[in-house]
């Protein structure tokens, strides 16, 4: 119903409504006709959970041989010239394979040769692996993908999760798959538009949750996190005092005496020109950056937790022609309201923003395709579902809160109240809260 692991016994940073009460689900039962229709009906009825849960039914039903042949570990392979300009080749007994797996006919040697190592290099180039031609272990791991135990585990995993997200997602909704580094939006049930993101790093995980987008902030100030200040920006001041202005922080004091760091609205801001709020206990929201390089990376894990959007002018305007179809809100018109005070756009009915991790999907083409447990969710599911606990696995524990997320209902409703321009965080609650 839940699900058989609850997420509290996974990970500090998740954080879900449950679906169902106990009582009202044995009430269902009880009162059912069919227990079958409604035990079933109990699952998720998305598309995509259908979708993934017929492809696990068919891992599970093929032989543990089923695949393509794993490509062994050894020696890095090269091709090469001596220095006459001679052709140098390495021979190995993967090369074989090797040839078969990239369609090239027979060899009646185990010479790397040219060939192999050009195509070795075009499925290095697609898949945003280092490009030299050479057989080494990133190239070995790309080719061989996970096998199927590995596929199964991500599948099963990613299931499970899919049973804490809620029922109902929204006819208008975002969805967001931090491994996958992408951000769909959703609207009666067909994908919108897409756009790729920055998430946070391993060590300040972007969480998973659902929360509703309530307004866009353009212009926005960048008022300092805690933990930044508390991490990064102490340690630089004690070595510089002039640190933060050359970052264009500015530091400045309420009338209350206390002391406010932050960041005014502009091309620098840490958060680029437009922030987008969902309001939530780990006080993470999506927004632009002036760090536009990092989206040509395969791998998008560098952020402190928020998610950055690679075209959020146009994110802006897809979600405000859903939110307020009549206002003619375009990305042209976001950047002529570019200046120096924040400006919000408030929405008369909210979106929900689903965070999601799937390292396991079915594509648009119906494919099964993977992406790497970035967070080690996967390993934490599969240890409740298969540990001595997986019988109360299912039953909430409390557990002390990530250590990059420590916000009192205090500190949620000032953070929101100063993304709407109002009292900000003195310096002192920052760094001790």
């Amino acid at each position: 119903m839940n699900g058989r692991v609850h997420f509290s016994r996974v990970s500090p940073n998740v954080e879900y409504k449950e679906n169902f009460e106990a009582a009202d689900a044995m009430r269902q039962i009880a009162s059912s006709g069919d227990i079958r229709r409604t035990l079933a009906g109990f699952n998720p009825q998305h598309p995509g959970y259908k979708a993934l849960k017929a492809k696990y039914a068919e891992l599970r039903d093929q032989p543990a041989s089923a695949g393509p042949i794993q490509i062994a570990s050894g020696p890095v392979l090269r091709y090469g010239r001596d220095k006459y300009r001679r052709e140098v080749f390495m021979n190995d007994p993967r090369v074989p394979q090797l040839r078969e797996r990239f369609g090239l006919p027979p060899a009646a040697d185990t010479r790397y040769t040219l060939q192999l190592a050009n195509a070795v290099a075009g499925f290095q180039k697609a898949n945003k692996l280092q490009v030299n031609g050479q057989l080494n272990a990133a190239t070995i791991a790309a080719l061989n993908g996970p096998n199927r135990e590995q596929q199964m585990m991500a599948v099963l995993a990613t299931l499970e999760r899919w049973r804490w997200m809620p029922r109902d997602l929204g006819r208008t909704h975002v969805a967001l798959n931090i491994p996958d580094f992408h951000l769909r939006v959703m609207h009666n049930g067909e994908q919108v538009w897409k756009t790729r993101v920055v998430v946070g790093k391993p060590t300040q995980a972007t969480p998973l949750i659902t929360e509703t987008m309530k307004f866009i902030t353009v212009n926005p100030t960048w008022n300092v996190p805690p933990s930044i200040i508390r991490n990064e920006y102490l340690p630089a001041l004690q070595r510089d005092p002039n640190a933060l202005a050359r970052i264009g922080l500015k530091v400045t004091h309420n009338a209350d005496g206390s002391i406010r760091v932050y960041q005014p609205p502009g091309e620098r801001n840490a958060l680029g020109r437009i922030r987008f709020n969902f309001p939530n206990k780990f006080l993470v929201y999506q927004h632009d950056t002036p760090d536009k390089n990092l989206f040509a990376h395969d791998k998008r894990a560098y952020s402190h937790g928020c998610m950055r959007v690679q075209d959020p002018l146009k994110y802006g305007e897809v979600l405000l022609s859903l939110a307020l179809p009549n206002e003619s809100y375009t990305a042209e018109r976001l950047r002529k309201m570019f200046g120096g005070s924040e400006i919000n756009i408030n929405f008369p009915k909210t979106i929900p923003v689903h965070l999601t991790y799937q390292t396991a999907f079915v594509d648009d083409a119906g494919k099964l395709t993977f992406r790497e447990d970035v967070y080690g969710l996967d390993k934490a599911v599969i240890a409740q579902l298969k540990g001595s606990e997986r019988n109360v696995a299912d039953v909430a524990i409390e557990r002390p809160a990530d250590p990059n997320f420590k916000p009192t209902v205090q500190h949620v409703q000032r953070m929101q109240s100063a993304a709407r321009g109002g009292t900000p965080f003195s310096l002192f609650e920052q760094l001790f809260r």
